[in-house]
């Protein structure tokens, strides 16, 4: 039975292994606490555009995002989460792209994978953003239940679980697809054809 499996998905299977253990050493040599960091920062001024008054802080410290509140008592206990879970899934998307076989590469991929990774930033910026948000709502006992209203729990939750569960791993593979070679083969033989039909008609002008 011949093989129709097309070469370069062929390719970039063989090279995705390698690939993958590139990106976890890179991950965690270089990329984790930085990258991290990124997000936090990013997400700590998301959140604080959108309050009324500036009240959370958040800080990375060793692998946690740390939550504080200006508004809330000192004596609290100052709520922590790992990053890990809303940031690793760039391993992913560094994975494909370096299996990405230059066969299959889009035009522009260099600009392309910068594209995606920013994408990917802002979808991780919300997901920790509805991560800290949930926090407030549900976690906060009595301050949650006067100060978030039900309906604001459930989309704040919602938006949260929808990430936790599905969208941390989807959006990896939907950004690494704009890097890809898909359709310009139809568009770059279909070129030839259209120009002789433009020298046709110009003769006819003549």
């Amino acid at each position: 039975m011949q093989d129709r499996l097309d070469p370069r998905i062929k390719k970039l299977l063989v090279r995705l292994p390698l690939s993958a253990v590139l990106a976890i050493l890179l991950w965690f040599a270089v990329v984790d606490h930085p990258w991290g960091s990124l997000v936090t920062d990013v997400s700590e001024w998301w959140i604080r555009a959108a309050e009324r008054t500036k009240v959370t802080r958040l800080s990375f410290d060793d692998g946690l995002v740390v939550v504080e509140r200006s508004d809330l008592s000192t004596r609290s206990e100052i709520p922590a989460f790992s990053a890990a879970p809303i940031t690793a899934n760039l391993v992913l998307l560094l994975a494909l792209l370096f299996a990405t076989p230059p066969a299959l590469r889009a035009s522009a991929f260099p600009a392309r994978a910068a594209a995606a990774l920013g994408a990917l930033l802002l979808t991780q910026v919300l997901h920790l953003s509805f991560t800290v948000q949930t926090l407030y709502a549900l976690q906060l006992g009595a301050w949650s239940a006067v100060s978030w209203p039900r309906w604001q729990r459930e989309v704040v939750a919602t938006g949260r679980y929808f990430f936790d569960i599905i969208g941390k791993y989807a959006v990896p593979f939907v950004f690494w697809a704009i890097t890809l070679r898909l359709g310009e083969e139809e568009n770059e033989a279909a070129k030839p054809n259209a120009a002789p039909a433009k020298g046709r008609r110009r003769k006819k002008k003549g």
